[in-house]
């Protein structure tokens, strides 16, 4: 008997289940395993877990607190569809909050760091030449995670990652439109290591911004996105 349910999500065993959907739930919003406007039917998930509703509805309770679903006028939840004014804001408070997390890690950046990065550079770039677009994003998600916990900051990661939890269900949009091979996917990632080797924060910041910038730009110009996705010109 397989592990996973249709819907891709694995089984959660019981002693763990409530902290387990809830991760598990966050963790596929963050790498873009549910689409911009996708309703989230509390029967359908515990039905994927094997576990009860009521670890379900607990998990996006938690999740809704966060801002990374929406709670609906008949008690339903979705995923959040953002309009492009809203993925503006969103873009614009990513480059100030993983800016200041990028610029403190520039002063605490260590030779293991900076050799954990490059690995991951390295990983990615091969994944990207293969196409493997879910490996990439995980990889892609370790490598500035990695960054930002160098900043040192207990403040910073938990807002980080709300942030991320927002941005994510565009994630396979921005993925679909962007051929990352031959070093593409991974040039600014380059760039943000380099600066960081220099300890120079502010030409990281600068890379780091062309980073998130690249993706946002992916998605805001994708037609496909307002007319089939659930967003909002």
């Amino acid at each position: 008997m397989s592990d996973h349910s249709p819907l891709g999500l694995v089984r959660i065993e019981r002693e763990t289940v409530q902290e387990r959907v809830y991760a598990a739930l966050r963790d596929q919003l963050m790498r873009g395993g549910f689409e911009p406007g996708q309703k989230l039917k509390i029967g359908a998930l515990a039905a994927a877990f094997g576990t009860s509703a009521m670890p379900v509805r607990e998990a996006l309770n938690r999740l809704t607190a966060e801002r990374a679903i929406e709670s609906m006028p008949n008690r339903s939840v979705r995923v959040p569809a953002l309009s492009k004014s809203a993925l503006q804001d969103l873009m614009e408070t990513r480059f100030a909050v993983e800016g200041l997390a990028v610029a403190r890690a520039a002063a605490n950046m260590t030779s293991r760091t900076l050799a954990e990065l490059r690995h991951l550079i390295h990983a990615q770039s091969e994944t990207d030449a293969e196409h493997i677009s879910e490996a990439s994003a995980k990889q892609n998600r370790a490598f500035h995670f990695t960054i930002y916990r160098e900043s040192g900051s207990t403040v910073l990661l938990p807002i980080i990652e709300s942030l991320w939890l927002q941005f994510g269900p565009y994630l396979r949009v921005a993925s679909e439109r962007f051929d990352g091979r031959e070093g593409r996917g991974t040039n600014f990632h380059v760039e943000i290591v380099e600066a960081l080797a220099r300890r120079d924060g502010a030409a990281a910041c600068a890379a780091l911004e062309l980073d998130i910038g690249r993706a946002f730009e992916l998605v805001m110009n994708a037609d496909t996105v307002w007319q089939g996705r659930g967003g909002v010109a």
